[in-house]
């Protein structure tokens, strides 16, 4: 499957930079493909952002409206499900733009 993703170095780029969150509208955050030369991995960006420095990724966002109305800031809630022991969730992501 090919597919558009966040490479390894994207991944190391926004780690490097201790963002909070990040964020895609496709179905996996990484370029699905060839393992990372450097990890030996397929999905360096869950190596890299989730289990080394603690960042969540959000995946298939929905971000069309946001785009076509060109909001570009917004203030951003994430309210995912409370599930005991497990390593992720889904979510329900809200953007708050001004009027």
């Amino acid at each position: 499957m090919r597919a558009a993703g966040v490479s390894g170095a994207g991944s190391r780029w926004l780690a490097e930079r201790k963002v909070k969150a990040v964020g895609a509208d496709n179905m996996a955050f990484d370029v699905i493909g060839p393992k990372d030369p450097e990890l030996g991995v397929t999905l360096p960006g869950h190596i890299l952002l989730l289990v080394r420095a603690g960042i969540p990724i959000i995946e298939n966002l929905n971000l069309e409206e946001l785009a076509a109305a060109k909001v570009y800031e917004f203030g951003f809630v994430c309210l995912p499900l409370k599930m005991r022991g497990a390593t992720g969730s889904p979510v329900r992501p809200i953007a708050l733009a001004g009027a």
